[in-house]
């Protein structure tokens, strides 16, 4: 039979083992923790993609901003184009118009000079008849010029003959 001494020798003489590894506790704190990385992963995850969402929409925005302004700027100038071709198309005409009056003026130039060379060419023509003097409305001898019904040649008046009266 055992008595209780006996059972006291046999507990003191066994040392209570220590369970082997970690703790419990600490299995329940790695799956706590590897969750939460998890569940931070993820959270990061669709933020970084909310991010890039909101940045291609801005960058759209964007784009489209830089496409109005460029619009407007093409618009500006191709109406500052149109003018200047407006403007261009007036000068144009406008110098065909002074071409076609500096041509016109040479030909009156030239017509003018025609006409004053003629001039010029007879009298020196008539030259080589004696010229006609201009009578006086009263003869030399005091005697008035004939009336023009009596004149001749389309009313020009000639000198009396050397021989009259």
């Amino acid at each position: 039979m055992l008595s209780i001494t006996d059972r006291d020798d046999d507990g003191a003489g066994r040392t209570p083992q220590a369970p082997l590894g970690p703790p419990i506790w600490t299995g329940w704190l790695q799956i706590g923790l590897s969750t939460m990385l998890a569940v931070l992963f993820v959270v990061i995850l669709s933020k970084t993609q909310e991010q890039n969402q909101r940045l291609m929409r801005l960058e759209q925005r964007l784009q489209g901003l830089e496409n109005s302004r460029a619009l407007d700027r093409t618009s500006v100038l191709e109406e500052q184009q149109r003018a200047m071709v407006g403007r261009l198309q007036t000068l144009e005409s406008g110098a065909q118009r002074l071409e076609a009056l500096e041509r016109q003026q040479e030909q009156w130039r030239s017509a003018l000079a025609d006409m004053q060379g003629r001039a010029v060419r007879r009298p020196q023509a008539d030259q080589d008849v004696v010229p006609a003097a201009p009578m006086p409305s009263t003869g030399s001898g005091g005697r008035p010029s004939a009336p023009a019904s009596e004149r001749s040649d389309g009313g020009v008046i000639r000198p009396p003959a050397p021989g009259s009266p």
